[in-house]
């Protein structure tokens, strides 16, 4: 008996043995011992093994048999060896000066630091620059549209951070308008950004994110800058203040602003952010805006276009401690517009008569809303609480003449609530989601015609909405496997009264419940750069709403991506749906939408058939300041329905037949960016085309018809010399109808030049053109010519003095044309007089 004690003892000390000299699998992260940063690139060596960190400072090894310590190096920071029984939970590495003898070390215009490209803000800035926004412009691969968003090789960016923080949610704009680019170490693209810790190594968006890293001094303190202006037009006024304060633990944002001279205060405060709640066909809104009276569509940049009033006052207030961040924001934004507008439609056809409209409009906007938004995201677990509520008002007076002379007259009141939650809890083989989205709104709309006859269109809607998803999935080293299932549930009230059009008046409660129950299974592959990913959405919808009506959907998608080298991926994705008639199509009352054009919706209950299909390539090398984009998409639509236009007397009925309709399109666009002379200039182009083909019916007639549209648009940015900086942008347009066999078609062209001379740091004179041209279709043509100028004096580091002449020749009409579904319109827009602006600002 002792002596099998005496061998079990033997074996059992072997195994503790071999359990201590193989300490297996080790995880950890390691982070800046002063700020808490990660330590990107970082490298993790031990005995036969060795790694490094990624962009969050995390690292994984598997040191071999007897290995007793785990080193950390990397340039800038004391090395550290630490035993492998240590915890590496947060391994903090302690900075230290690196010493180069007779080696002065110039930073890059632009590095790869994994899947980061960074672009160092100094290289790239230049006197004229004011806000960091001026300088995200000229970077080589980055767009940002009239409306402030911003672009990473075609796709817009899924997150926007400062110093790592998302503390402003989608409201970027209200940091890159504001914040000097002096502030600014570097803009920090990171590709295929997946936001959500737990989702890193599973889910790769194809959007990148965006950060900000300020430089030291701009951290823990007060910065901003105060604004004010005055000039003539007859009176203009601009007036603002904006501050901001990053400390670790507590960050702040407040902004004021009045203005009248043509800014949006819409552009700062919109929401940009990325939605990343269901993984399912979400769609935002189930039921139709019917009443469009009001909307206006300017064909200008907005400081040509806008005769505004306008006011902005926003707060950001945020905490975070660790992983665990929060967040309240206030925003209120006010606007008065007024424009006038005129218009010529011609409808192909010798039986219908050329419709002419003149509209002097005016609009006002008061929008309130108020966040909380909370957030932990951890490796293994990640939880975000959004609560919204928000309150608008719209209204809209209108002074039609032409073909009728009437006035109109748009009300509008909007209040939601909503709240999201979401829950990802991850471990290294199983993924588990919970998504819950609860929607309250209630919307009175009330529309009226004065004219030879009166009309009053009222509209109040009611609706609630609840989803709520759950996935399931399991990983392997290859393959993943996904099971998503969810609920969506919507009741919407309707009160719908039209009052003065005879044959259509209606007055009426409509009650709708609709249920989508659906689940889709999904399987993704990675392998030796190779990614895969195939779904298949199955949906069955039940509609009360004018009767019951059930439907089965599905829509299977293959994507699939090559990264063909470290440079350049390629990427294509094949798609079919089979979707059932839109839960709005079974309200069938006459709905006016303006003056002139009624809604009557119609439901054949008969199902719609989609083939889509997308390939896409990039490529990008840093080293050179390269980028190049390209995709193209097919689209193939069967449905049994085709729209129908009526006319009848004054007014156009839109409305559907059953009839087969089949339409097919194609739609290319790509462009390229290159930086040239060290950061100091950047060219490129961006092209697009599309032709598609459909019918639609006038009066029952089915006419077919073709589309093709064509755009080429370079560009130059940047500076010439240290005392000249030059950008230049063109945009060349085509666009061609055929109508039954008749082609009609219009070119236009729109370019601009500004010119900055600086003689010297604190001096510099900017004169700018504007050139547009439009070739119409009869073959006359359309010129605009536009002149700006300004000045700038700094008086030092934190004053600067400016002077700015827009629209110096006092030019007032601009004129362009474009095509409907079976129609072409003439326009002539009312643009902004001559103004003169003096402002000071003051940055702090």
């Amino acid at each position: 008996m002792n002596r099998y004690s005496f061998f079990i003892f033997c074996v059992f000390l072997g195994l503790l043995s071999v359990s201590a000299a193989d300490p297996g699998e080790l995880r950890g992260k390691v982070v800046n011992a002063d700020t808490d940063e990660p330590v990107t690139g970082c490298i993790v060596k031990s005995k036969g093994a060795f790694t490094s960190t990624d962009k969050e400072g995390r690292f994984v090894i598997t040191p071999k048999s007897g290995a007793d310590s785990i080193s950390f190096r990397f340039m800038g920071y004391e090395s550290l060896s630490l035993p492998v029984t240590a915890d590496f939970s947060c391994v903090r590495l302690s900075p230290r000066v690196t010493q180069l003898n007779d080696v002065i070390v110039k930073a890059p215009d632009i590095y790869a630091k994994g899947d980061t490209l960074v672009f160092n803000v100094a290289k790239y800035a230049n006197a004229k620059d004011n806000a960091i926004i001026d300088v995200i412009k000229r970077l080589p691969g980055i767009k940002v549209k009239d409306d402030g968003t911003i672009e990473y090789q075609g796709k817009p960016i899924n997150k926007f951070y400062l110093d790592g923080n998302d503390f402003i949610g989608g409201q970027y704009g209200l940091a890159t308008n504001n914040i000097s680019h002096k502030d600014v170490a570097s803009v920090e693209v990171m590709e295929n950004h997946q936001p959500v810790k737990a989702l890193e190594g599973i889910e790769f968006p194809e959007e990148a994110g965006i950060n900000l890293k300020l430089k030291d001094d701009a951290r823990s303190r007060w910065v901003g800058v105060a604004q004010v202006a005055a000039g003539a037009q007859p009176l203009l006024y601009d007036g603002s203040l904006f501050t901001m304060r990053m400390a670790s633990k507590i960050q702040n944002m407040f902004t004021l602003k009045a203005d009248n001279t043509g800014w949006n205060p819409a552009n700062e405060i919109r929401e940009h952010d990325f939605d990343d709640m269901f993984s399912s066909d979400y769609t935002e809104s189930l039921w139709p805006e019917y009443i469009s009276a009001d909307i206006i569509n300017a064909p200008l940049t907005e400081k040509r276009t806008r005769d505004n009033l306008s006011w902005l006052a926003n707060a950001i207030t945020a905490w975070k401690k660790n992983d665990t961040s929060m967040r309240l924001k206030l925003n209120y934004m006010g606007d008065r517009l007024d424009y006038n507008s005129g218009m010529t439609t011609d409808y192909f056809s010798s039986q219908i008569p050329q419709f002419v409209q003149n509209n002097a409009q005016r609009t006002q906007t008061h929008d309130m809303s108020a966040q909380f938004y909370s957030q932990t995201n951890k490796r293994d677990y990640f939880l975000k609480e959004k609560f919204t509520v928000a309150g608008i008002w719209d209204k809209s007076n209108s002074t039609v003449t032409g073909s009728y002379d009437l006035a109109q007259l748009v009300d509008r009141k909007s209040f939601s609530a909503s709240n999201d939650l979401k829950l990802v809890k991850r471990n290294e083989k199983k993924l588990f989601t919970l998504i819950s989205r609860n929607t309250f709104g209630h919307n009175p709309d009330l529309l009226t015609v004065a004219g030879d006859e009166d009309a009053v269109q009222s509209l109040g809607t009611t609706d609630f909405r609840s989803t709520t998803e759950t996935r399931f999935g399991k990983m392997t080293r290859f393959w993943k496997y996904y099971l998503t299932a969810g609920l969506d549930l919507d009741w919407l009230r309707m009160n719908s009264s039209l009052a003065g059009l005879g044959e259509f008046d209606n007055n009426g409660i409509h009650e709708a419940f609709l249920s989508n129950l659906y689940a889709t299974p999904q399987i993704d592959y990675e392998r030796n750069g190779w990614r895969a990913s195939l779904r298949i959405p199955l949906k069955w919808l039940h509609h009360s709403v004018a009767g019951r009506h059930d439907y089965v959907n599905t829509s299977p998608r293959l994507y699939v991506r090559r990264q063909l080298t470290s440079k350049s991926d390629v990427s294509g994705s094949v798609a079919y749906s089979l979707g059932s008639p839109q839960p709005y199509m079974n309200i069938t009352a006459p709905v006016l939408s303006d003056y002139r054009n009624l809604f009557i919706a119609d439901n054949p209950d008969k199902y719609s058939q989609k083939i889509a299909a997308t390939l896409s390539y990039r490529y990008r090398n840093p080293l050179k300041s390269l980028f190049f984009n390209l995709s193209a998409t097919y689209n193939h639509s069967r449905t049994s329905i085709m729209s129908n236009q009526l006319f009848i007397d004054d007014f156009i009925v839109s409305t559907y037949a059953q009839r087969l309709n089949n339409s097919n399109s194609w739609y290319v666009n790509g462009g390229f960016s290159k930086g040239l002379g060290h950061s100091r200039i950047v060219v490129g182009c961006d092209v697009n085309a599309s032709v598609s083909s459909a019918s639609s019916m006038r009066d029952y007639d089915v006419i077919p018809y073709r589309q093709m549209t064509a755009g080429v648009k370079p560009y130059f940015k940047g500076s010439l010399l240290k005392w000249l900086s030059a950008n230049y942008e063109a945009d060349y347009g085509f666009s061609k109808m055929k109508i039954n066999g008749e082609t009609n078609d219009y070119h236009t062209f729109r370019q601009n030049i500004f010119t900055t001379i600086i003689p010297s740091d604190i001096v510099q004179f900017t004169i700018g053109a504007e050139h547009f041209l439009t070739r119409f279709p009869e073959g006359n043509t359309a010129n605009l010519l536009l002149l700006d100028a300004s000045a700038v004096w700094r008086l030092n580091n934190k004053v600067r003095l400016s002077l700015t002449a827009d629209n110096l020749l006092n030019r007032r009409s601009y004129e362009y044309v474009n095509y409907g579904t079976l129609s072409r319109s003439e326009h002539h827009f009312l643009i902004r007089r001559r103004s003169i602006l003096a402002s000071v600002q003051y940055r702090f």
